[in-house]
């Protein structure tokens, strides 16, 4: 009788410490505080256009954290040149009372916008013609006089021919020279693949306002021609 309750006393008490050990092991892996993310809601336009020397003046951004207006919390950063043909951006950054940081950016063109359109594009590798394409739409910026920001140098192929997005684009900036030769002054390097072009040439046909590209990329070279509108 006596080895029965011993027995059964060991039992409990290994229960017991099971449960004690569940529960603290519970404690200190379960956090039940709930945080409310900062909504950030831009004002204006998502995309803004700016005529090169115009002023800029930002649209801001609201902010709310669960139905209550926290808009002085917000931390607002730009990079915007007016006076510079090209791509800028104006960031916004709220923190919770936890740490929790929301952003919101928008995307600022300053210059003239044309469409640049490809009429003619031709992807080679060592010499040989494998893949054709035409027809595809290229955000082009003027600082009306010689120079231009072109979307994508290599004309949409992997950004738009294939699907990859804007990261895969080649943005660069070109500038037309007195005898309309064209070369490039900025830029021309792929974001995602975190290389360049090697080679560039180029011309420009002020009569048809249109600008014959060549360049080699990752030992290719895509032949493209913009008829800009």
């Amino acid at each position: 009788m006596m080895k029965k309750i011993l027995l059964y006393s060991l039992a409990l008490c290994l229960t017991t410490f099971g449960l004690t050990s569940c529960n603290d092991d519970e404690d200190q892996y379960t956090d039940s505080r709930v945080t409310y993310y900062i909504a950030l809601e831009m004002q204006g336009d998502e995309v803004v256009y700016v005529n090169l020397g115009d002023t800029y003046t930002d649209a801001g951004c609201k902010a709310f954290s669960n139905g209550e207006d926290v808009s002085s919390q917000v931390v607002t950063s730009s990079d915007v040149n007016t006076s510079e043909l090209g791509v800028y951006h104006v960031t916004y950054k709220a923190v919770n009372k936890d740490g929790f940081s929301s952003t919101a950016t928008r995307t600022v063109y300053v210059g003239t916008p044309l469409t640049g359109v490809v009429s003619d594009g031709t992807y080679r590798l060592r010499g040989e013609t494998t893949t054709p394409y035409s027809g595809y739409e290229l955000l082009i910026l003027s600082n009306n006089k010689d120079t231009y920001f072109v979307e994508d140098l290599l004309g949409g192929y992997y950004y738009l021919r294939a699907g990859y997005g804007s990261g895969y684009a080649m943005p660069g900036y070109i500038q037309v020279q007195p005898d309309n030769s064209v070369n490039i002054v900025k830029g021309g390097g792929v974001p995602e693949w975190g290389d360049a072009y090697s080679k560039f040439s180029g011309t420009y046909d002020p009569a048809t306002k249109t600008i014959s590209m060549v360049t080699t990329y990752a030992g290719m070279d895509f032949y493209v021609i913009l008829k800009l509108n």
